[in-house]
Formats: C-alpha cells, sequence, structure tokens
C-alpha cells in the first residue's frame, strides 16, 4: 500500500497536478482501499491547516513582500557591494551577501529568487559575468533564505515534529553562513579562472555610508528573529512585528509604498500562501494514512535494518532526503517524510533540531535539482534560459552545497552551538 500511494502521488505530481490536489486524492484513495472512513479526509484537512503558529507563514510571507517592493533591496545591495565588492568576482560575492541579508527577511528562497534574478543577472551580464554563471549563482544562493532565519521550511518542520521553532532559527545561522561561504569560494575559483573583474575598490568612507543607509531596513530582521530567540514573542508574533515594521518603513517614512502597492502585495501574500496551506492540508489526510497503517516505523526499521553503522545511516538518510527533494515540493517533503525519519533519528541520536538543519540543507538541494527545481525554475524563468544551460555552473555550487551538508551531517557543533 505504501508503494502504492508514493506512486500514485509521482504519477500525479508528473502529469502536472497541483502538489495540494496530488496529496489529497492519494490519500483519499489510499484511504478508501485500506477501508478507512472517508469522512476523515475533510476532517484531517481542516485540523491539519488548523494551527495558531501557522500563521506565521503568510506573516513571513508578507514581510518579505512589503521590504522587497521598497528601497531595501538597494540598500542592502550597496552595503554587500561595499564589504565584498573589492574581491576578484566583486558582483559574484555581493550577489551571495545580499542573499544572505535577504534570507532574513523572506524566508522563502523561491521569493528571494524571484527578486535576485531581475537585478543581479542583467547587472552582472554587463560588466563581462556569463549570463548562466550569474543564474547559477543566484539561484543556488536563494537557497540561504530557508536556512538562515526566518524560514518557512523550519516553521513547518517544527510545527510537524513539536520542536522549537525558536531553537530552530538558531540552529540556521552557523550553518548558513558556512553555505555563504561555500558558495563564496566556488565563486572566486570561478573569478580566477575565467578572470571575472573586481566590483569595486574597498572604502570605509563608502561602507560607513552604506552601512548607514542599511541600518534601519537591517534593523527589522534583528527586532524580529532577536525578539524570537530571546524568548520575547512567539513565531506568530514575530513575523507580526516584522509586517508591522516593515509597512511603516516602506509607507510613511520612506513612501516607496500606498495603499495601492499594499493591497496588490496583500493579494501575491494571499495566492502564495493558499499553495502552501494546500498543500499541508493535503499532507495531513495523507498523514493520517500514514500513521494508521504505521508506515512511518516500517520505513525507518527498513532503513535501519540496512546497516548498523551511524555514517552510512546518515548518508542512506541524506540521499532518500535528496530523492525525494528532486520530486516534492519543500513543504510536502517536509510533512510528509519528516515523520517517516524522525523516528530513526533518535534511535541514532541525533537532535530533533540538528535533524531540523539536515532536512532543511537537503531539500535546499533539491531545489536546484530537476525534475522539481522550483528555485532553477525560477530564475530560469526570469531570465530565459534552458536549465541544462545554467547546469553547467550550477552543478558545482550544488557540489558546494552538498559538502556543506555533510559537514553538518556529521559535525552536530555546527547547527546546536548556541543552543
Amino acid at each position: 500500500m505504501a508503494w502504492l500511494v508514493i506512486t500514485l502521488l509521482l504519477a500525479l505530481i508528473c502529469f502536472g497536478m497541483p502538489i495540494g490536489f496530488a496529496l489529497m486524492i492519494a490519500a483519499a484513495i489510499a484511504m478508501a482501499l485500506s477501508g478507512i472512513d472517508l469522512i476523515m479526509v475533510p476532517i484531517q484537512l481542516f485540523s491539519g491547516a488548523n494551527k495558531v503558529v501557522l500563521l506565521a507563514i503568510p506573516l513571513f510571507i508578507f514581510m518579505g513582500e512589503l521590504m522587497g517592493a521598497t528601497s531595501i533591496s538597494d540598500r542592502i545591495i550597496n552595503l554587500a557591494r561595499a564589504l565584498v565588492g573589492w574581491m576578484r568576482g566583486g558582483l559574484a560575492h555581493v550577489n551571495v551577501v545580499t542573499s544572505m541579508f535577504m534570507a532574513e527577511m523572506s524566508g522563502s528562497a523561491v521569493a528571494d529568487a524571484a527578486v535576485m534574478s531581475k537585478i543581479f543577472v542583467p547587472s552582472m551580464e554587463k560588466q563581462g559575468y556569463p549570463r548562466t554563471f550569474s543564474a547559477a549563482i543566484t539561484a543556488t544562493s536563494a537557497t540561504l533564505g530557508i536556512i538562515i532565519p526566518p524560514s518557512i521550511p523550519m516553521v513547518l518542520y517544527g510545527v510537524t515534529t513539536n520542536t522549537s521553532i525558536k531553537d530552530l532559527f538558531v540552529a540556521g545561522i552557523v550553518p548558513g553562513l558556512l553555505l555563504g561561504g561555500a558558495f563564496m569560494i566556488t565563486s572566486y575559483i570561478f573569478a580566477r579562472r575565467e578572470n571575472y573583474p573586481v566590483d569595486e575598490h574597498f572604502e570605509m568612507a563608502r561602507l560607513g555610508s552604506a552601512f548607514v543607509g542599511a541600518l534601519v531596513p537591517l534593523m527589522i530582521p534583528v527586532l524580529v528573529v532577536g525578539g524570537l530567540i530571546g524568548g520575547f514573542v512567539t513565531p506568530t508574533e514575530a513575523a507580526t512585528l516584522g509586517v508591522v515594521a516593515a509597512l511603516i518603513y516602506g509607507w510613511p517614512i520612506r513612501r516607496d509604498l500606498d495603499a495601492g502597492k499594499v493591497y496588490e502585495l496583500a493579494s501575491a501574500t494571499v495566492r502564495q500562501t493558499s499553495v502552501v496551506m494546500m498543500i499541508i492540508a493535503g499532507s495531513a489526510v495523507l498523514g493520517q494514512f500514514l500513521a494508521n497503517e504505521q508506515i512511518p516505523q516500517m520505513i525507518a526499521q527498513g532503513l535501519g535494518g540496512l546497516t548498523e553503522n551511524f555514517v552510512l545511516r546518515m548518508l542512506l538518510i541524506n540521499v532518500f532526503l535528496l530523492f525525494l527533494g528532486m520530486f516534492l515540493h519543500a513543504s510536502a517533503a517536509i510533512i510528509v517524510v519528516v515523520p517517516m525519519l524522525l523516528p530513526l533519528s533518535q534511535e541514532m541520536g541525533i537532535d530533533p533540531v540538528h535533524f531540523g538543519v539536515i532536512v532543511c540543507l537537503n531539500l535546499g538541494i533539491g531545489q536546484q535539482t530537476p525534475p522539481v527545481a522550483s528555485v532553477l525554475l525560477t530564475v530560469c524563468s526570469a531570465t530565459g534560459l534552458r536549465i541544462e544551460q545554467v547546469m553547467g555552473y550550477c552543478k558545482w555550487f550544488i557540489l558546494a552545497m552538498f559538502i556543506t551538508l555533510m559537514v553538518v551531517s556529521f559535525t552536530p557543533i555546527t547547527a546546536t552551538m548556541f543552543l
């Protein structure tokens, strides 16, 4: 029955059905074949989405939309250029550092990719960078949006496993910095080999001016994440603070927003949220069936029975997550797959917070890997490039992500040092 559900789910997705509906249909068919009363379908649809902490998702999305529509992105880019623009391949490093800053504001890799591809790919092309390289670094660096807090996948992981979202946010900081560093090293190697230019020479006065200009925008995510880490607010309250701060900064202070623009951004937020919530609701139905059939325990026992070696088990978990990340949306993968692997990770003595970071890193790689490749497809759509064109460079950045994944997987201190 488990293989039937998985096969049916993947088949529906491959035929183009929205993932949320595919989850519902596959689960409903499996429940009917198993003799489970289908009245459970609407009950699970409602209960799966009826969680107060899930309000943080649309609020974080709205915060990112508000901040992306103001002059904040320009100020962040100016700061990044002053910080790292003097290095060989400067604009590639600026791309990565900007993504690290923007990751603090949106929590969504797809949203970051959509914004950054419009800004950086044309600019880098004008400075002589290959368009395919520019698209590759833009797509992969956007993955930092789900590692560096706030992170929507981490919110979903916390809700699914009853793990502290605050701890997950703290745990994502160091791996996010490691991943950003890995991207910059890879960019530097290409810059030296292909003689990419320096963006601008370092000047302390320019850095000071750029920092002052970006100070208020940077304080918004500090307020959000800092308030959550400090225990002063819940995730939903932290996201609300971010929305209010971004709204005040963008409307009455900077006057980048007006009522019409805010309505447009709110509508975009509703559309994005509806996609995520349909996946969450559909995953709740499938999760109920899997729990009834004890499939998570069977999968955990099956993987665990292959070997007793910790290293091999960890590699098996990563391979399993990488494979599913290639086919499933990150939200669906977390809600469907994590309950299957959590018993095995606990048996291995892996901290749930550490495991959450491992899951997000794996799914981040999946966002760059066909056939789903949601982030890479976003950048390709914005730049008019085909995936196979971008993969020539992108594969090396994916390798950097995989190396970072291995470091974080086998060095728990990278995720738990501040807990």
